[in-house]
Parts: structure tokens; C-alpha cells; sequence
């Protein structure tokens, strides 16, 4: 019966537009046995049901070996708990429903491996707690509530939780980088639990002809979908990847586990960008941006307008965080604070964190805080969504006459032939690229409410 109901819910709810989105569900199992699972309480929700098969696979809308369903939040969660006794390897297939705002919804979840045992249930928070926080085109949630997670536990991307681009954004951003992102298994992979997303240089016939990318084109603008080489405007030089995540939020706390990429003129993708673009004003919230070239030496540090930057090397010693509203340099870096240390930031994983608040934004690498940016009014006072990728070269993000390795910078920002003469000297930047160190190497991300 409850099955049949669910089936005669889903049949209207598959008609209805809405921006709702299905919160991401934890998971605990206890080394004496028994489980549970739980989702945040969203203003709205009247149900929770969970179905699930342990190391089996389960069909949509299949009731499962294990279910349950509950129609009533405790402390703030939606919760299930089990007496079935798991172990570490055991792999939960399952799906779940929600009903919210007199709407039924279903999300089919990654299967989630077991890994570690608890010796008890953490602890919950008591009631839900007002908080700034906003998600999802202004609903309210609750302070702490987990608004988006993935621990990239599968062996594909959640595409519940990210949306992969496909588009060419080399002839349509302001900074004209010299990829394109390409929803494919060479650009965007799991592995040993971590999401890699891969640059990837291509042949010279590859930058002739033309790039049609309209099938699943994640672009807006045309010439993002596909794109025909004239003359020295070629196609992009390298296949790239970025993911966006669906989930939009006003205020939280970001924190990302990650290694950056290693290679020249290969920069990381950590930021959150608005939900409205505007293309008058590209603004940008860096959370974990360092240059991939492993020296990268400037002539003069006010090219790049960092507070309190002292020499000239810009490359991978130095970690910068902050707002952006500029495309150009040394406007753009004016807000950004940095980190400068002896060891490169791609040669390990390190904990990225960014507290954002209505007043401030808080930047914090391995649970240090390394600097502050107060509010500078609306323009990042607005919901945001989370984005990793890579990019590479670009007008905007490697200054000219910059020497890496001995050998000065190969194409000039203001030159229209910019791109082609990056892809001319693809014999030398290509032997410091690395099929995986050059890769950004995602561990978790996490963002939590105020």
C-alpha cells in the first residue's frame, strides 16, 4: 500500500516545476549494530521514508530489504533508525522520499560504503536555531543544518548535488581562459574516494576545425556551444572540467579538503560564484586559488596588487583568498589576502575553510586563520553556488613578463594572438604538467549553515 502511494505521488509530482531540492542524508552505524539516517528538517517537510538494500542493488521505487518512513522531525532532523547490524565494507544502495510543501519527491542516493564503526550516535542539536543562512532562491533553514556534503564516497559524480559544465568559455568570460570543460570521463573521474577533475592538452589537429559541444551544452551564450576556428583564434588548447553545485546559499561555512594543481599556467578552481552573473561585474569569492607554475617570478609585486605582498614570486607558494569584483590586475587582488609559505600548495591536501557572514568573510587553511575581509555591500551579500575545476592561461591571471622555470611567459595579454601562441609553446609548459598531479584532487566538501 505504502509503495502504491508513493508510485501515485510520483506520477504527479514528475509535472510540477519547483526549485526544491532533496537535502543531502547522513549516515551512522554503531559497532554493536543497528543504523540510522537522517536528513536536516527543511521549513516545509511533512515526511522522510528510506529504502535500502545492503550490497544489492535496489530498482526505483523498489520498497528494499530495509524501510521505514517517519512524519516527524526530532531536533532539527528527519530521522530513521535500524536495528540491522552493519560492517566496514558493507555498501548501502538505497533511495528516499520526501514530501515538501505538499509535494512528493524521490532522489536516488550514491551508495554509500561503510568505512568506519561508531561506538555511538553523534549528537544532534537540540532545536532548530534561526540562522542568516538562506538556501535555494531565499528559503529559511536551520543554524548548523548540513546544506551541502559530498565525502565523493561512489564510483560516479552526485549529479543530485553538481551540475558538470559543457561549454567553451574561452570567447565568451571576461578572462578568456584557454580550456574548455568537457563532461567527459578523461576530464572528471573518481578514485579511492577523491573526485579528480584533469586538464588535458590536445593535438594540433584538435585546435583546427570546429568544437561542437551542443549536446548537453551547459552554456548560454552560442558561441559557448560550439565554436569554429579563424585563423589564429583556435580552439581551445586543453579539455578541461568544473562542476557547480546545485544547492545556491546565502552565508556559511565553507570547507573543502583538496590539492591543488601542479603545472604552468594551470590554476584551480575553488570559488563560489553568484547565481545571477552579471557580465559588467564577473565578481568571484576565492576560497583556495594558487598557481600551478612552482616559481613564477614577476618584475614589479605591485602587478599584482596583494596587501602586504612582499617579492616577486606569485607561483605556488602562495595561497590567495578573497573577494573579486575586477578582471583586471592589480584591481582585482585588492580585497585578496594570501598565505606565502616554503612548501608548494599542490604538494599535499590541506583543509580550505571559509566562514562567510553578513559582515565578514573569514579565510582559514589547515584550521588557521591567515585573514579577514570585511563586507563591501550587496555585491556579495547575494546566494552563491559552490564551483571546482581547473583552468588554464587566460588575459587576466598570469601576468606578462612573468618568468616560470627560466622562460618568460609565451603569449602577452593584450595580444590577439594570444592563444595562439600559448598553444606554440605547448613543448614546454606540457613537461611540468603531471596526469595527476595536475589534477584538482577533491577529497570532501562541506558546507554548513550559520
Amino acid at each position: 500500500m505504502f509503495v502504491n502511494r508513493i508510485l501515485c505521488v510520483l506520477v504527479f509530482i514528475y509535472g510540477v516545476k519547483s526549485d526544491y531540492v532533496v537535502p543531502p542524508l547522513s549516515l551512522e552505524a554503531l559497532k554493536k549494530g543497528g543504523f540510522r539516517v537522517y536528513i536536516p528538517d527543511v521549513p516545509g517537510t511533512a515526511l522522510f521514508a528510506f529504502h535500502a538494500n545492503i550490497n544489492d542493488n535496489i530498482r526505483a521505487q523498489h520498497p528494499g530489504s530495509i524501510n521505514g518512513e517517519t512524519k516527524e522531525p526530532t531536533n532539527g532532523l528527519w530521522v530513521l533508525e535500524f536495528v540491522d547490524k552493519l560492517k566496514v565494507g558493507d555498501v548501502v544502495n538505497y533511495w528516499i522520499f520526501v514530501n515538501a510543501n505538499h509535494l512528493g519527491y524521490r532522489k536516488d542516493g550514491e551508495p554509500i560504503k561503510i568505512n568506519r564503526l561508531l561506538d555511538s550516535y553523534t549528537g544532534v542539536q537540540s532545536r532548530c536555531e534561526p540562522t542568516v543562512t538562506v538556501i535555494n532562491g531565499g528559503k529559511s533553514t536551520c543554524s548548523n543544518n548540513v546544506i551541502l556534503q559530498d565525502n565523493f564516497d561512489g564510483t560516479a559524480i552526485n549529479t543530485n548535488l553538481w551540475k558538470v559544465e559543457h561549454r567553451i568559455p574561452t570567447y565568451a568570460e571576461p578572462n578568456l581562459p584557454f580550456n574548455s570543460y568537457e563532461n567527459r570521463a578523461e576530464n572528471r573521474f573518481m578514485r579511492d574516494n577523491k573526485l579528480y577533475l584533469k586538464p588535458n592538452a590536445v593535438s594540433e589537429s584538435e585546435v583546427r576545425g570546429t568544437l561542437n559541444l551542443r549536446e548537453g551544452c551547459t552554456g548560454v551564450q552560442p558561441q559557448e556551444c560550439f565554436y569554429e576556428q579563424r585563423s589564429s583564434f583556435l580552439l581551445p588548447p586543453v579539455k578541461s572540467s568544473k562542476l557547480v553545485s546545485k544547492t545556491s546559499f546565502k552565508y556559511g561555512t565553507i570547507e573543502i579538503r583538496a590539492q591543488l594543481p601542479r603545472g604552468d599556467w594551470i590554476f584551480p578552481i575553488v570559488q563560489l560564484e553568484p547565481v545571477q552573473k552579471d557580465s559588467s561585474n564577473p565578481s568571484k569569492i576565492w576560497i583556495a586559488y594558487s598557481r600551478g607554475n612552482n616559481q613564477l617570478n614577476i618584475k614589479d609585486p605591485a602587478d599584482i596588487d596583494v596587501r602586504g605582498l612582499s617579492g616577486n614570486d606569485i607561483g605556488s607558494h602562495l595561497l590567495l583568498a578573497g573577494p573579486t569584483s575586477e578582471v583586471d590586475e592589480p584591481e582585482r587582488s585588492q580585497q585578496l589576502i594570501f598565505k606565502y609559505t616554503t612548501r608548494s600548495f599542490y604538494d599535499d591536501f590541506h583543509n580550505y575553510s571559509l566562514v562567510w557572514t553578513k559582515d565578514e568573510m573569514r579565510f582559514f587553511v589547515d584550521s588557521e586563520e591567515y585573514g579577514t575581509v570585511k563586507s563591501n555591500g550587496e555585491t556579495f551579500n547575494r546566494e552563491h553556488v559552490l564551483s571546482l575545476g581547473v583552468g588554464v592561461g587566460g588575459l587576466y591571471d598570469f601576468p606578462d613578463e612573468a618568468m616560470s622555470g627560466g622562460k618568460e611567459k609565451p603569449w602577452s595579454n593584450a595580444d590577439r594572438h594570444a592563444i595562439k601562441r600559448f598553444f606554440e609553446a605547448k613543448s614546454t609548459w606540457i613537461q611540468t604538467w603531471d596526469p595527476e598531479r595536475s589534477c584538482l584532487i577533491v577529497d570532501s566538501v562541506r558546507v554548513t549553515a550559520i
